[in-house]
């Protein structure tokens, strides 16, 4: 290599006349002053070298990053800088490219293919420093500069998949490598197969040759010592070259309609189409029990969907609930069971099922599909279900974070709206025993789990007070659990009272249908009319009673009142027109047997017109009094009427059926709840 270097300066030297030649360029400066000012433009002269300009070309090679950029690299040196001793610089530049740049050896490839036809003399040279290189490493036998070895290979298997030299090249290269299978040339002969040994291995003329070196490679691996690096690397370069045979993957047939459901699901579904799909799920026939079915079972797996779309699955759920209520109870049983369930199995490979099943269940609550103790129950089961304080049970080891995820997710999901009342004190207990579920992990916790803990108790809590040590949150649970069991004393208190209510009703109930068979079996018997005196007498004096009092509204005359005259319709309710301090009205005449109306002026201060004005302004005062009430009393009714059909819809389990009926102030749900059920905050 150092005589090759020799000789590539002597001729260097001898073409250093080459080198002093110059390029001129004229450059040409237009007068700001314009035409009219009469001076001749100004020209300069550049001078660069040859030299000059053929440095910054070797310079530009570093930066070479696409095809275009050696195809430009490629025409400038053929126009500008193609001269013996360039050739030979540009070689040695390529050659002497940096051995942690490996991503630039595909470019240089290129390079040089693309200058092969015009000037063959560039990939000769450089393939015959690189293969003396090789040899050179593989006589010395030392284990140092491995990146350089590692660099010179791959060189030369660039240059191979270009075609730029003989496909023989390379396979001798790994035969010799494979003679002397040990230390680095490990490594070299798996970097030389990764790069070029597929392009061998499907070339026709090597294929037989490449596969025979490859299945010794593969019987060096058995027969010598390696550690499990060098074995990982053997595998993976065999593999790549000829990939393992693998049955061909059979797509599971499914009839139209359950291909439909999916491809709404899980393709379709997203923020923008809410609403299309909702009206394409109606659709379905869901007195079908088959399609029904697998319709809940779809919207269980949501591990089949974007996590970032699960909310919309929600939002779909929560609509088609009001239109098929069976559905949107079983959708919410299945979810908490599984969640039950995957903590008994505790499978690693169920981890992202298990936190897309979490965060379904917080955006239920969200959409008022559920209620806040099951929310609560089940963040309680998370972090006590199997969990022993020395962490033996194989279900919840201290290394497995997986629950603290999936209470995480919850928290972020629906942890923003337990701000007030009731809520805020549940979610800041639960925070507590969650604190000390922490302390059962493994510590210090995996930073990016500590991580997740700190922002999310953070946004739903700000000024919480996180804890050092386990006795720290005993004592902090010691001083509340007086509170704590006086919240549970009036939980179970009130559900021995709905006990109580449910067997009051039912007993109830049970009288008020004796009474009524009793009823009916004295209706069936007949009555008996027992006549007496008393009763004849009582209806004669009625008798007498009714005729007197016929015979004398018979004698009384009707009489008219002259402020009730019928007038036509048009004229009754027409109010009269004030003009300046004069007010019109109309006076009906009659002659004869037609009647005529007269227009006349009554001035506003006199005392008839003032009185007839404050009677149509009483008249309205009443009217509008009158309507107030009837609306008050149609909006009582109505509120009674959704109170009692609330009750009644409310499901079993704590699923309400219902959630665009509730009366609470609506939660700040997602924006397309609002758009979708037409919730308002004054509703």
């Amino acid at each position: 290599i150092e005589e090759e270097f020799k000789k590539l300066n002597v001729e260097e030297e001898d073409d250093e006349e080459e080198d002093e030649e110059e390029v001129v360029v004229t450059e040409t400066t237009q007068n700001p002053g314009g035409k009219d000012s009469g001076e001749v433009p100004a020209t300069s002269t550049i001078t660069i070298s040859n030299k000059a300009m053929m440095e910054a070309f070797i310079a530009k090679l570093s930066t070479i990053s696409n095809r275009d950029f050696v195809n430009d690299a490629a025409q400038e040196f053929c126009l500008k800088l193609n001269t013996k001793s360039n050739r030979k610089k540009l070689v040695r530049a390529l050659y002497g490219v940096s051995r942690n740049r490996l991503d630039l050896l595909p470019f240089h490839a290129r390079l040089v293919r693309t200058l092969s036809p015009i000037l063959p003399d560039i990939p000769l040279d450089l393939f015959t420093l690189l293969k003396k290189e090789f040899i050179y490493h593989l006589r010395k036998k030392d284990q140092n500069n491995l990146e350089t070895k590692v660099k010179n290979i791959r060189f030369i298997g660039e240059l191979t998949k270009f075609e730029t030299c003989e496909k023989v090249e390379a396979l001798w290269c790994l035969r010799v490598l494979l003679e002397q299978f040990t230390h680095h040339n490990i490594e070299i002969a798996c970097n030389l197969v990764e790069c070029c040994g597929r392009y061998l291995f499907r070339s026709p003329d090597t294929h037989l040759k490449t596969n025979h070196l490859l299945d010794q490679m593969m019987r060096k691996k058995v027969v010598h010592n390696l550690d499990s690096r060098q074995i990982t690397m053997v595998e993976n370069a065999y593999y790549y070259c000829n990939p393992p045979d693998r049955v061909a993957y059979v797509k599971k047939q499914r009839p139209p309609m359950h291909e439909y459901v999916r491809k709404l699901l899980i393709k379709d579904l997203n923020k923008n189409n809410i609403e299309k799909i909702l009206r394409q799920f109606r659709k379905l026939p869901w007195e079908d029990e088959t399609i029904s079915m697998y319709a809940v079972k779809c919207l269980c797996r949501v591990w089949n969907v974007k996590f970032n779309n699960i909310y919309c699955v929600a939002s779909l759920l929560a609509g088609l609930a009001q239109f098929q209520e069976r559905i949107g109870i079983l959708v919410v049983d299945n979810v908490v069971e599984a969640i039950r369930i995957n903590m008994e199995i505790n499978q690693p490979h169920f981890n992202q099922r298990r936190v897309a099943e979490a965060k379904l269940l917080g955006e239920l609550y969200n959409y008022r599909m559920v209620e806040s103790n099951i929310i609560f129950n089940t963040l309680y089961l998370i972090i006590s279900f199997g969990t022993l304080p020395d962490g033996s049970n194989p279900i919840d080891l201290p290394q497995d974070m997986i629950r603290v995820r999936i209470v995480l997710t919850i928290l972020e999901t629906c942890g923003q709206y337990f701000e007030k009342g009731s809520l805020k004190k549940k979610c800041d207990i639960f925070l507590l025993f969650f604190q000390k579920y922490l302390f059962t992990k493994m510590q210090p916790l995996p930073i990016d789990v500590e991580y997740s803990v700190q922002d999310t108790l953070e946004a739903i809590r700000p000024h919480i007070t996180m804890y050092n040590t386990i006795i720290d949150v005993d004592l902090a649970i010691a001083e509340i659990s007086p509170q704590l069991k006086h919240m549970l004393g009036n939980q179970e208190q009130d559900e021995e009272e709905e006990e109580d209510e449910d067997t009051e009703t039912e007993e109830v109930g049970e009288d008020k249908e004796e009474e009524a068979e009793e009823d009916d079996l004295k209706l069936e018997k007949k009555l008996e009319v027992v006549k007496c005196e008393e009763d004849d007498d009582f209806i004669t004096e009625l008798e007498k009673t009714m005729s007197s009092e016929l015979s004398g509204r018979k004698m009384d005359s009707m009489r008219v009142n002259s402020s009730d005259l019928a007038l036509p319709m048009n004229r009754l309710f027409k109010d009269q027109k004030i003009e300046g301090d004069k007010m019109k009205f109309s006076v009906l005449l009659k002659k004869g047997s037609k009647q005529q109306f007269k227009q006349m002026d009554i001035p506003i201060d006199s005392e008839f017109a003032s009185n007839l004005f404050d009677k149509q302004q009483a008249v309205r005062r009443e009217k509008e009094e009158l309507k107030r009430l009837v609306l008050s009393q149609e909006q009582r009714q109505e509120e009674e009427e959704l109170l009692a059909e609330q009750q009644e819809n409310r499901g079993p389990g704590g699923v309400n059926l219902r959630p665009s009926e509730r009366r609470q102030r609506p939660r700040k749900a997602p924006q397309l709840t609002t758009d979708m059920f037409n919730f308002s905050s004054a509703k």
